[in-house]
């Protein structure tokens, strides 16, 4: 019987691709030029989100000429952690290395990544950015998230986390057993644990087009991973109804005594209304979180696929 691993490259890129056409050309040109006098055997898995622009054509002809260059095409937009999900099914290398095509991590520290896992005998790599060149206010989000994402989860993912990062097949192979269809990429790595440490990489501006993880998707994202990942809010929800408990306590009480000792009863409509307004917005938010747990499970027990793949480009 032959060899499964006896095709398989060494080093497998994980590229999620949305809306990417300007960059796609000059990533594929640098990680070439990085790896190629290096000897290293390697593909580039492509995963395509749903783009409508040029981006699926130049990938299908630079995959034309190139059979390292594999592409899937997914059916509709899946987000980046379902396209990122999908090549990591379908890479075949004895390591995965995940980066943007946008170049804001380089090509050129690619070899520097592979080095490091082989002689640091670990699992997993993260990259973690040195100095960030998005703006003020992406990286006062970027901080925050972070902080508030650990804080109530207690995952300990590294902060100023880079996309860049290389993982061994077994870590890989653990990671598509989390089938999970609400998906954070970064938590799900902290929960298959094994040897993890970090390496410093320069970040760079985008070299063409603007990002596509907008504030919109940033706070889904965030959404996302604390649902997932932590009961937290839950017990949250517990501690504000004992307050607001105890408060309501410590107020009939204070109107009780007011009354039998001073003979002065407690009026006002407006403070009444606003009272009333109050510990409703706070019942709504409290149900609100909980119906956003239910949501999640409702969704993981319909156990529908975490992609759908359109096209295959040099795969089977």
């Amino acid at each position: 019987m032959p060899d499964p691993s006896a095709d398989r490259p060494t080093l497998s890129l994980i590229v999620a691709l949305y809306f990417e056409e300007e960059c796609v050309a000059e990533f594929v040109r640098r990680v070439r030029a990085a790896l190629d006098p290096s000897g290293l055997d390697y593909e580039i898995v492509f995963a395509d989100d749903g783009s409508h622009d040029r981006t699926v054509p130049l990938v299908e002809a630079l995959a034309a000429n190139d059979p390292r260059i594999k592409l899937l095409v997914l059916s509709r937009n899946y987000g980046k952690e379902g396209a990122v999900t999908a090549a990591i099914h379908h890479a075949r290398g004895d390591f995965l290395l995940m980066m943007d095509p946008d170049l804001q991590d380089p090509p050129e520290r690619i070899i520097d990544f592979y080095r490091s896992i082989r002689e640091w005998d670990c699992d997993l790599v993260w990259g973690v950015r040195k100095e960030n060149a998005a703006d003020w206010r992406t990286r006062v989000f970027s901080r925050c998230f972070w902080l508030a994402l650990n804080g109530l989860t207690g995952l300990a993912i590294p902060h100023d986390v880079a996309v860049m990062r290389i993982f061994n097949r077994p870590f890989a192979e653990e990671f598509k057993r989390y089938g999970e269809r609400v998906r954070f990429i970064e938590g799900i790595f902290m929960a298959v644990g094994m040897r993890q440490r970090t390496l410093p990489v320069e970040h760079h501006a985008r070299f063409a087009g603007r990002s596509k993880f907008n504030f919109r998707r940033r706070i889904r994202l965030a959404s996302n991973a604390v649902l997932a990942f932590s009961d937290r809010p839950l017990r949250l929800s517990i501690a504000i109804g004992l307050l607001m408990l105890g408060s309501a306590l410590s107020y009939g009480l204070y109107a009780f005594m007011r009354q039998l000792v001073w003979g002065i009863g407690l009026t006002g409509w407006t403070s009444m209304i606003l009272f009333v307004l109050f510990i409703g917005g706070i019942q709504v938010i409290l149900l609100g979180i909980m119906g956003n747990y239910v949501g999640r499970i409702y969704t993981e027990t319909k156990a529908r696929p975490s992609f759908s793949v359109l096209k295959r480009v040099n795969l089977p």
